[in-house]
């Protein structure tokens, strides 16, 4: 069981890297697997799932913030789920209609990471690159399987499960010197709409 994670890099080797320091490519892939894998397994239990992972620039994330969200610019995370969720006491269900899945892993979306605006907010918040797309791979896996923050309460259930995921990494990844305050810290309902 777990999650299966198919990486795209949209953005040149060299601003990734650069994004990724002082982690090695491994490591930072290992961090990410990591993220989803303990992310889908608190909001689903032990099941096999896959995620597609797109780690793009400004640009490209501009057109998509644009063309499904209508927002111009970029923004951090996006989501992309394939299958209608429902969500009970922060455990996501598949819809009735999607209830019938073949068996293998279930391919549950695509999250999209802007690494410029990762970047950006790192340095804004003191944190590395790294933990902040860390951060990011939750919050956009969360999406993908039902969860959302527009309502207070939902908010806090997500919120709940973000923290758990993040404790859970920072056991597991110690090297990615994980800072306090971040994403799952801001105020209520301050994550971009297109998140």
């Amino acid at each position: 069981m777990g999650c299966v994670v198919t990486f795209h890099h949209r953005i040149s080797q060299d601003r990734l890297k650069a994004a990724m320091e002082p982690q090695t490519s491994q490591a930072f892939h290992a961090l990410l697997e990591s993220a989803l894998g303990e992310t889908t397994e608190a909001a689903l239990g032990a099941q096999e799932v896959e995620i597609e992972l797109t780690l793009c620039g400004d640009d490209e994330m501009t057109h998509l913030n644009f063309d499904h969200m209508g927002e111009r610019g970029p923004t951090d995370v996006l989501a992309f789920p394939l299958h209608e969720w429902s969500v009970d006491m922060g455990h996501s269900h598949l819809a009735d209609e999607d209830a019938g899945t073949p068996p293998g892993g279930l391919l549950l979306g695509d999250v999209v990471i802007d690494v410029d605006q990762a970047v950006r907010q790192a340095v804004d918040g003191g944190w590395s690159p790294a933990q902040e797309i860390a951060l990011l791979a939750v919050h956009g896996a969360l999406h993908l399987v039902g969860h959302d923050h527009v309502e207070a309460e939902d908010e806090a259930a997500m919120r709940a499960i973000e923290r758990r995921v993040l404790a859970q990494l920072h056991k597991r990844h110690a090297d990615v010197g994980w800072q306090p305050g971040s994403l799952f810290d801001r105020p209520a309902n301050t994550v971009s709409a297109g998140a």
